[in-house]
């Protein structure tokens, strides 16, 4: 069957960079595009009128928190909950691990975060997890499930069983310390690998898979390298939480006497198809400042650049609690592949971008540093770059059919200069009309076909409110209830 879309603006793609193509068309043949261009001869058997709209590649959310998303209202503080645990409850937490959520709760989490994610523009998603349990490796219900959900509402989506060998814990003084249990780990890191081989290309090649030491501080150098070598022998991408704290960034420096980029370097870690998520702390930051290194050095930027890995950039999730990259420009520049990610909830790419520009170029003072095309850039072929594909992120003859439609004749969105930075600079998801994925609509009209989507966020805010029950967090309203 072969569809034909005509929109207002297309953007296309001449096999080096995207083109911008007004009146544009594309056409599709079940799940691979054959014609991008300004008029399409052929005879189709469909055709969407997108008058008014951005016809675009969609995006490629690279890090997105698809199993408790809906707790993260931490953003304006914690005043109970969220301490390290001591050694004795540590242990205790590994002999009998606990996971955050589990049966229905875990299915609702799930579905509310993939509903959510496709309807901010993602057509391909890679999946993290808050983790989800207090031992080394969550239940594997977890990942399946995610399997499970991304297979029935038609979503592209790389999935992964995280894992690690040690926990943090906190001594009688007060300060962090690192259980460790290279057993636990190994057996953890198995089960990743034996998910991946289980579920590699499921569902026509939609369902694709990582693997994911889960963060940097809580890996042993061994654990991390027997995880490259599990990678490159089934040719995986791997992803991990790297230098996102000043505390990590300062373990690895009294671990190891080196950052975690160069300490990753050293031991053969950083590839292509290493996606390294948040990068906040590097030798190049001024407020993670290396001993023995001047001030701002570049080496750390420079050793992800000369090995093909990719910074994995969610600046939302950290402008909240006032933090930001330094910088965005600087790892541009020095030839550092970049992908977005939404990290939690909301899965807005839109939002996202925004934010990613806009912190770019307050880090840089200059309007101009970064621009909107940049992180467009980023939210597309870099994320298909950093999973190694040259078929999605772009709409080009060939290409897979995975596009979304938006809408710029909103109010918000109505003095149309350049599409492209219309949508990023006053956009949001709610303009996001169509997603299309392997050539099959999966939202049509901001909607989901089979999905409630007030009574799922009901149950969603349920969850999340027994979660906080359960927990014990507490966070501090924004003014006080009225008696």
């Amino acid at each position: 069957m072969i569809t034909l879309i005509k929109g207002s603006w297309v953007v296309g793609h001449d096999g080096k960079s995207h083109r911008l193509i007004p009146d544009g068309e594309i056409a599709y043949e079940n799940d691979r595009i054959i014609y991008v261009g300004k008029h399409y001869d052929g005879n189709p058997d469909e055709t969407i009128n997108a008058k008014g709209n951005l016809v675009s590649p969609g995006f490629i959310n690279i890090h997105a928190v698809t199993s408790i998303c809906i707790t993260h209202f931490r953003i304006d503080g914690v005043t109970k909950g969220g301490k390290t645990p001591t050694k004795q409850q540590m242990l205790q937490n590994l002999e009998t691990p606990t996971p955050h959520l589990a049966g229905e709760d875990l299915k609702t989490s799930a579905l509310f975060s993939f509903v959510e994610l496709l309807k901010g523009g993602a057509t391909t998603i890679g999946e993290i997890t808050a983790f989800g349990t207090t031992g080394l490796q969550p239940p594997l219900e977890q990942a399946e499930e995610f399997v499970k959900i991304a297979s029935q509402l038609g979503a592209r989506a790389y999935i992964s069983h995280p894992y690690t060998d040690m926990k943090k814990y906190r001594n009688q003084g007060g300060e962090t310390e690192y259980h460790h249990d290279p057993e636990g780990g190994m057996k953890a890191l198995k089960a990743g690998v034996d998910f991946c081989k289980r579920y590699e290309g499921k569902h026509e090649n939609r369902i694709k898979t990582m693997l994911f030491p889960y963060m940097f501080d809580a890996c042993s150098t061994d654990l991390l390298k027997e995880t490259r070598k599990q990678a490159d022998q089934l040719k995986l991408p791997v992803h991990m939480h790297t230098a996102q704290y000043s505390a990590e960034y300062y373990e690895s420096l009294r671990r190891y006497g080196k950052t975690p980029i160069h300490h990753l370097h050293d031991i053969g870690f950083l590839a292509p198809k290493t996606i390294l998520t948040h990068l906040l702390y590097t030798s190049l930051n001024p407020a993670s400042q290396t001993p023995g290194l001047p001030l701002r050095d570049p080496r750390d930027i420079r050793m992800l650049a000369e090995t093909s890995a990719t910074l994995g950039h969610t600046p939302l999730v950290w402008a909240r609690i006032g933090q930001a990259l330094y910088s965005y420009a600087k790892f541009r520049d020095m030839g550092v592949n970049i992908a977005i990610g939404t990290d939690a909830w909301p899965m807005d790419m839109i939002m996202e971008m925004r934010s990613a520009v806009t912190t770019a170029k307050l880090m840089e003072r200059s309007r101009t540093a970064v621009t909107a095309a940049d992180v467009y850039n980023a939210a597309t072929l870099g994320g298909a770059k950093a999973l190694g594909r040259t078929d999605i992120g772009c709409l080009r003859e060939g290409a897979k059919a995975d596009i979304i439609l938006v809408n710029l004749g909103g109010f918000h969105t109505s003095l149309v200069d350049d599409p492209i930075k219309s949508m990023i600079y006053f956009g949001n998801q709610n303009d996001i009309e169509t997603v299309i994925i392997d050539g099959k609509i999966i939202v049509d009209h901001g909607a989901i076909p089979g999905i409630d989507l007030v009574e799922l966020s009901e149950k969603a805010n349920k969850v999340n409110q027994r979660w906080k029950k359960r927990t014990g967090y507490q966070y501090p309203p924004s003014f006080q209830p009225m008696d």
